[in-house]
This record gives structure tokens, sequence and C-alpha cells, in this order.
């Protein structure tokens, strides 16, 4: 998925419903990050997102979305291998909604690499 499509992508989710934050990493990567974080707070999220991920893994458990409440919102984190995307939003009541669309956005990423890959493949044979 190309950075412009990528950005727009993800700008859409930012703009749905109650959304305030959206993160994108890969491992400890930033790929995309739209929150109003200060890198050093940024930076310590990606950490912590990580964390969670191997704690998972460790635990031989893969989920692949969990829900967190917290004092000033709720956190939507997807975990697709080493794929995060975090989703910050308001109203607790649109989880459903929003993991519907981040679920759509994280299949086309998905696609869009498969492709990628695939053209690759071909033009190196």
């Amino acid at each position: 998925m190309n950075p412009q499509i990528l950005s727009s992508s993800l700008a859409a989710l930012r703009h749905t419903g109650s959304v305030f934050g959206v993160l994108l990493t890969k491992g400890r990567e930033v790929l995309h990050q739209d929150t109003a974080l200060p890198d050093d707070r940024l930076a310590e999220l990606v950490a912590n997102l990580d964390d969670i991920a191997y704690y998972f893994e460790q635990e031989k458990r893969r989920p692949d979305q969990i829900s967190f409440g917290y004092d000033g919102g709720n956190l939507l984190l997807f975990l697709r291998g080493d794929l995060r995307l975090l989703l910050l939003h308001h109203q607790v009541d649109e989880v459903d909604d929003l993991a519907a669309a981040a679920t759509g956005f994280l299949k086309d990423h998905a696609m869009s690499a498969l492709v990628e890959q695939w053209a690759l493949e071909r033009s190196s044979a």
C-alpha cells in the first residue's frame, strides 16, 4: 500500500465516530500516527503495544482485537502478526462499528501486501 493510500485510509478511520487518535505500527516502527501525543509518550505507547503483543505470544494466545477502557477514553487494538493498529475513541458503544471499519482497512492492507509480493516475484522471474 503506497504511503498516500495508507494515509488517506487511516485518515478516514480517524474521522469515524468519536475517534481521536490512530496509530499503525510494525513492531516498534511507527508507520502512521495521527495522535496528540508528544514524541516521548508516543514511543512509550508503541513500547507498551509491543509488550502487550509479546505477552499474548508467550501465553500462546493470538487475539486479533483487544478493547480497553481508561480514564479519558477507550482503546481498540488490532494485532495482525507484527502489525498493530490502534484506535483511540471516546464512545464505548461504537466499538463494533469501529472494529468493522478497522478490519476492512487491515484486509485491504494485507491484500495490498500480497499483490506487491506477487508483482515483485513476477518481475524477478
